[in-house]
């Protein structure tokens, strides 16, 4: 269940800095935060070019392999990366993030999960939800080829098209997510943008419980069609908790996002 675009832009000696940060926001061994299943993007930080758009089941580690911080065969990112750096100090990386509900079974979470299963004698399939895997594919087939339709060509460094059920299920509007990807001077006016960028989350709690909150009034919109007006106000008269006065109390709309 997608909702919310966070963006971030590191320098190079800040590799290590960004990838705890996206374990921290989506790791696939807890249950709240996001899920570790999304799609992401890397962007020119100065022209707000969009380089790449890919998926993953698990966000971190594959943000790793494309910085040389893990060592992967195939499919890296990372001379593209080294290359960007030689001229550039700064590059753009965003997320767009599922709910934990969505959380899919990896690698990192595999032995975890299958324990429990064996102690509680339930299938591990009842236990996560694998749409969260399907919907990643289908969400990245949509999203590279709304940009081929805007462009005529694919992100420079992607070199094919993504899932083909995806292809052809792109709408007019689907260009809104990928242009939030590189430009969040945008973002009081586009509102599946986190007021606070990927590092700000992990070293604030109420600011990730604020974009938590957010990130079920996006839903919203995405599930059924709702403006974000509508999906707001239904998200605060069906919660029982009353998160929003808290929101307010804290003045968080207040935030400015500063990449």
């Amino acid at each position: 269940m997608f909702g919310t675009v966070i963006i971030d832009a590191y320098r190079e000696n800040e590799k290590q800095q960004m990838a705890y940060a996206i374990d921290d926001l989506c790791c696939p061994k807890d249950n709240y935060g996001w899920a570790s299943a999304g799609i992401y993007c890397f962007w020119d930080y100065y022209t707000h070019e969009v380089l790449y758009i890919g998926l993953a089941g698990d966000l971190a580690e594959r943000f790793m392999q494309h910085n040389g911080l893990q060592h992967v065969e195939s499919g890296s990112k990372e001379k593209q990366i080294n290359e960007y750096f030689k001229s550039h100090e700064l590059l753009g990386y965003s997320i767009f993030v599922q709910s934990p509900l969505s959380q899919p079974l990896v690698h990192r979470n595999k032995n975890q999960y299958e324990k429990f299963a064996k102690q509680t004698n339930v299938p591990v399939q009842d236990l996560l939800c694998e749409q969260g895997k399907n919907d990643i594919h289908r969400v990245e087939g949509i999203l590279i080829e709304a940009y081929r339709g805007k462009h005529g060509v694919f992100p420079r460094w992607n070199r094919i098209g993504g899932d083909i059920e995806g292809q052809n299920r792109v709408l007019p509007n689907n260009y809104n997510i990928v242009n939030a990807f590189a430009h969040p001077e945008e973002y009081e006016a586009n509102p599946i943008v986190s007021r606070c960028t990927i590092r700000e989350l992990s070293e604030n709690p109420s600011y990730e419980f604020c974009e938590n909150y957010l990130h079920t009034v996006r839903m919203y919109m995405f599930m059924f069609g709702m403006d974000y007006t509508e999906a707001f106000e239904f998200t605060n008269k069906n919660d029982p908790f009353h998160s929003i006065d808290r929101i307010y109390e804290m003045k968080y709309f207040d935030k400015k996002l500063v990449v």
